[in-house]
């Protein structure tokens, strides 16, 4: 009985650091789940459907998506501004409500200023979501408590994310039109199941204020110089997930001698090792101080990963992809510790009664990653030259540890307002 007691206890642990107990964290893991279930139905047949049953071509895929995340931003804050004022549940719900409208919308395109109109319309609803869950997260305790909230939300996004991409590949081989409107339509109809779920958690009242308090204006947040430059760092520091998404599986299929095949290999050891480990090696992250030294540390281990990609292209089949492996690995445990700092810091240097505001504020870096982030990467994986790597791996070192000194002024003008 004693040898299965740890084996038993393990397996319990790692239950616990992958599903949340019963009660809100879970009724929102169940949204998020049905949301990013539908959402890996629709981005592996995305660009297919549009090319090959719209009609579009791929520059006027990445033109409208481009201009469509550039809409989107405008709403970040605003949008959570509004949660602040309103209370962040039914904003929450709503925008998943319109957002899966949008996504349905998608069906009746067979235009490139029609895919423009829907595509943009969607990332306004999308980027609503985005700050008022985050606002609605905020409600979830405060410091290390919305940092494990958080955590377990990207353990499962990964998790549902997986599930839609492999039947997704059912709708790839059957390839007809109608086989990619239903993954669209599925898709659509998971936005609706995220929202039932998220109206399923506890009513959250706007933030309240004292009798003779005026509500905060709109901009402070963009006052906020500490906090904007937290953001802007936070979004350099992004570009890494667009380096594994798009940057690595170019490099690998154009300049080494790896198999085609590996880019699927590495993308499940990343998709595993978050699964699993997110929730754990994000621990300790809602201290902003212990944030910082995080990001510091996922800057020096992504670097490492970065080199390793880069040392892949002059080696054999065999040795580059172990390369490539171990390469990974670094990147993944950068990711996982930068991810729990992000939020740390997102939510740790935030006013406490603008949460909604403050937090749209910290999706604009992200959101500026993502249109910038792929010109950088493409650049570098592109060219048959390392040094891109290289220049790459120093700008994430960098921004990594500048969030120390960042961190460590703004806790230090806290303390003296506080003496004041």
């Amino acid at each position: 009985m004693s040898s299965t007691e740890p084996s038993g206890s393990r397996i319990h642990r790692l239950k616990q650091s992958v599903v949340p107990a019963s009660g809100p964290i879970r009724t929102l893991t169940k949204s998020t789940l049905a949301n990013t279930i539908g959402n890996g139905l629709f981005y592996t047949v995305e660009v297919i459907f549009f090319t090959r049953s719209v009609g579009l071509s791929g520059h006027e895929v990445a033109l409208g998506l481009g201009i469509a995340a550039a809409v989107g931003l405008v709403v970040s804050v605003p949008a959570g501004h509004l949660a602040d004022r309103r209370g962040p549940r039914e904003l929450s719900a709503a925008s998943c409500v319109l957002e899966g409208l949008a996504m349905a919308a998608f069906t009746l395109v067979h235009s490139f200023a029609g895919f423009i109109v829907i595509s943009a319309i969607g990332s306004i609803f999308s980027s609503a979501s985005g700050s008022t869950r985050g606002a609605l997260m905020s409600r979830f305790g405060i410091g290390e408590e919305r940092v494990r909230v958080r955590a377990f939300q990207r353990a499962v996004t990964n998790f549902g994310m997986s599930i839609g991409m492999v039947v997704a590949g059912v709708a790839l081989a059957i390839d007809t039109r109608d086989a990619y409107l239903a993954m669209v339509l599925c898709n659509a109809v998971t936005f609706v199941v995220a929202a039932y779920f998220v109206m399923k958690l506890p009513a959250m009242p706007p933030v309240t204020l004292n009798a003779n308090e005026r509500p905060a204006p709109m901009s402070v947040v963009l006052k906020d110089r500490r906090y904007l430059t937290a953001s802007a760092l936070n979004g350099l520091f992004s570009i890494h997930f667009v380096v594994q998404s798009v940057g690595l599986p170019l490099w690998i299929i154009d300049h080494t001698h790896a198999p085609r095949w590996w880019v699927a290999l590495l993308l499940i050891i990343n998709t595993t090792m978050i699964i699993l480990l997110q929730v754990r090696l994000s621990r300790g992250s809602g201290d902003i101080t212990t944030a910082a030294r995080a990001f510091r540390r996922s800057g020096v281990l992504i670097a490492i990963a970065l080199v390793c990609y880069a040392a892949a292209s002059g080696a054999n089949a065999v040795a580059a992809s172990a390369i490539l492996v171990i390469g990974m690995v670094f990147h993944t445990v950068g990711e996982l510790y930068s991810s729990g700092a992000s939020w740390g810091i997102g939510f740790g240097m935030a006013r406490e009664d603008l949460q909604g505001q403050y937090q749209g504020a910290y999706s604009l870096g992200r959101g500026l990653s993502g249109i910038l982030g792929p010109l950088i990467v493409i650049s570098i994986a592109t060219s048959s030259t390392r040094i891109g790597w290289i220049v790459l791996a120093v700008m994430f070192m960098l921004v990594g540890t500048a969030f120390v000194p960042l961190v460590n002024g703004y806790r230090k003008a806290n303390e003296r307002q506080a003496s004041i």
